[in-house]
């Protein structure tokens, strides 16, 4: 930090500090384990001291050698980023694996591609307040009031923090350009907390939060004016003093605090849509995405081939004849029972809740369809049955409809279509390995 005057240095060391031991820690409660298993242990407080220790030792081993518990800790949070529903939760947890990269190397010496110094420095706590701690103030008051307003600043706030990080390695106008989208999406979330409730103590805070962000991003906006521009404009140091301990203490601080005072939010505990049993009887709802598909099992097959394949299903066997890890409160599927499935691969699979909301055992049909729950990358309903028609032909049928639930399911677009496809496809085969074994029995 040799270019900041010692005040401003001792300034950012405080506000690390700050981040690391009191901010990253409560934001993590309030997130809670559905976004990061064991959010209350002492693990984040205690690498969050070591970190913060190592801004006041000179710099060396020793000082990189504390910092790293941290840098292993923000890793965990960024793989946590694929748990969640929202972009600004998922920015959130992404955004400390980058300061604490920025914090590693510059407590060591080091240069990171291409800055070194106070860049690195300052980097962590931007990637703390103005990266984790504004986004998830974002995510939480999206949380807890629908708004356009929320609805713009869970869109900008993550663009904006995305932008300004491109902007380091692009140009000072991309970097502008992420400030004014930042600026904007603060400014609506700021807006959206004035307008919550709760006790006094929480909308003062709530109030003293907006109204210092409001402040924080006009010199955030002068500052990068000045330098996409070459107009005048402060210094480091005195950044570093105003807008970055207003950020952290006026705006991230204080709103984390006050949003923590608010009463909590009911938890989802049911299934998250609403058209229940739809792949039963149809039509399939609107405004999701359908799916059908029909796997032929056996040609010519008999009611007995129906009624035994229809058990399997019913008990698990196909999801298990498949390789697909199933979970299920019970040895059976019925209406009410719970089910988690692990689709994927080792450490790639999933863990997808959901809840079977209807059986059927007829002369032509066995089956059954279960809905998602709080935790499922989609919500919709699937149904999976054993069909004959009247040929005699017996078709595995799987019927769905749903619509992505979390932000990087979205993203992926078209290709969670052929990755519902291909693992339609496997349960598939597994019942055909299933009818194989059965005609194997019955030749021996």
């Amino acid at each position: 930090m040799s270019d900041l005057t010692p005040g401003a240095a001792d300034a950012v060391r405080a506000v690390v500090g700050l981040g690391t031991v009191v901010v990253l820690p409560l934001g993590l409660r309030l997130l809670g384990d559905r976004a990061v298993p064991r959010s209350r242990s002492l693990l984040w407080p205690v690498v969050g001291l070591l970190a913060a220790a190592s801004v006041w030792l000179p710099v060396g081993r020793l000082a990189a050698v504390l910092a790293v518990p941290f840098a292993l800790a923000s890793a965990l949070l960024a793989a946590c980023a694929l748990r969640v529903r929202l972009l600004t939760t998922a920015v959130a947890l992404a955004t400390p694996l980058v300061g604490a990269i920025a914090l590693v190397a510059e407590r060591a010496g080091w240069g990171l591609l291409g800055f070194s110094g106070d860049y690195l420095a300052l980097t962590v706590p931007h990637m703390l307040f103005a990266g984790f701690g504004a986004c998830l103030v974002v995510g939480l008051v999206a949380h807890a009031t629908a708004s356009p307003l929320t609805r713009l600043a869970a869109t900008t706030v993550p663009l904006g923090v995305l932008l300004v990080l491109a902007g380091y390695f692009v140009s000072d106008a991309a970097e502008l350009l992420g400030a004014v989208v930042l600026t904007t999406g603060l400014w609506c979330a700021a807006a959206a907390t004035v307008g919550l409730g709760g006790s006094v103590a929480a909308r003062t805070l709530l109030r003293i939060g907006a109204a210092t962000v409001v402040v924080s991003m006009l010199l955030a906006l002068w500052w990068a004016v000045g330098e996409a521009s070459g107009l005048p404009h402060a210094g480091l140091s005195w950044m570093a003093a105003t807008h970055g301990v207003a950020n952290a203490l006026g705006f991230v601080l204080c709103t984390v605090l006050g949003l923590r005072l608010l009463p909590a939010a009911p938890e989802r505990t049911g299934l998250t849509y609403g058209e229940v049993g739809a792949t039963r009887f149809g039509p399939l709802p609107a405004g999701y995405r359908h799916l059908r598909v029909r796997h032929l099992l056996v040609p010519g097959a008999t009611p007995d081939d129906l009624a035994a394949l229809g058990d399997a299903l019913l008990r698990w066997r196909v999801h298990e004849a498949a390789l697909v890890e199933v979970l299920p409160d019970g040895p059976e599927a019925t209406p009410g029972l719970r089910v988690v499935s692990r689709p994927g691969i080792g450490p790639v699979s999933l863990s997808v809740p959901c809840e079977v909301v209807w059986v059927e055992r007829g002369p032509d049909r066995v089956g059954f369809g279960y809905g998602t729950l709080p935790g499922h990358p989609f919500r919709g309903e699937e149904a999976f049955t054993v069909d004959r028609d009247e040929a005699g032909d017996l078709w595995f049928v799987a019927t769905a409809f749903s619509v992505p639930d979390r932000w990087w399911v979205r993203l992926a677009g078209p290709l969670t279509v052929v990755a519902q496809r291909l693992y339609l496809r496997r349960l598939a085969r597994g019942a055909r390995r299933l009818v194989g074994i059965r005609q194997l029995r019955e030749v021996w």
